[in-house]
């Protein structure tokens, strides 16, 4: 700090008090802010990619033996009138990740796209279920709610479609 001049010491001084007002300030807003409903609009969704055998191989391994989320259609299953056509697939929720903050309520509208059925929970961060097994059907529109009681990682996991079909909301503390 001594090869500054003065004027330079003095703006880093300004910046920094301006800094530490606004972090306190947000501290204060946050402790004084009363908790939020937030609405997710949530999909569940496949994707899919295929390709053919001529181009690239398929994988050595059934994805669908690795997740009961991935799915795979080898050459001759995809297509009849393609026999090299090959093609994966996974299950997911869009969004797979939200940020709420302690006490806030979460409201989820989700929508099924894709997959007949999706056996779904979602988890709070102790490991209870704040809402327990539900049926999830294609083409039909559902509405969960929870409180943000702790801080941590909730989960909505589908149990059907193992470790890919997760979305996780992150609880800040208050």
């Amino acid at each position: 700090m001594r090869d500054l001049n003065a004027r330079t010491r003095g703006r880093i001084a300004v910046v920094g008090a301006a800094c530490f007002a606004l972090l306190l300030s947000s501290a204060v807003g946050a402790q004084q802010r009363g908790a939020t409903t937030h609405t997710i609009f949530l999909t569940a969704l496949e994707v899919k990619g295929s390709t053919t055998a001529d181009k690239l191989a398929p994988p050595s391994v059934n994805p669908a033996d690795l997740s009961k989320g991935y799915g795979f259609k080898g050459p001759g299953q995809v297509d009849k009138n393609a026999p090299w056509k090959w093609e994966v697939s996974s299950y997911l929720f869009a969004p797979a990740f939200v940020t709420v903050r302690q006490g806030d309520t979460v409201v989820l509208i989700a929508f099924v796209v894709n997959g007949d059925e999706h056996e779904v929970s979602i988890v709070a961060p102790g490991g209870q279920k704040v809402m327990a097994n539900t049926t999830w059907n294609r083409g039909r529109e559902y509405r969960a709610q929870f409180v943000a009681a702790k801080s941590g990682s909730y989960q909505l996991v589908c149990s059907n479609h193992g470790r890919t079909m997760i979305a996780t909301f992150v609880v800040l503390p208050e």
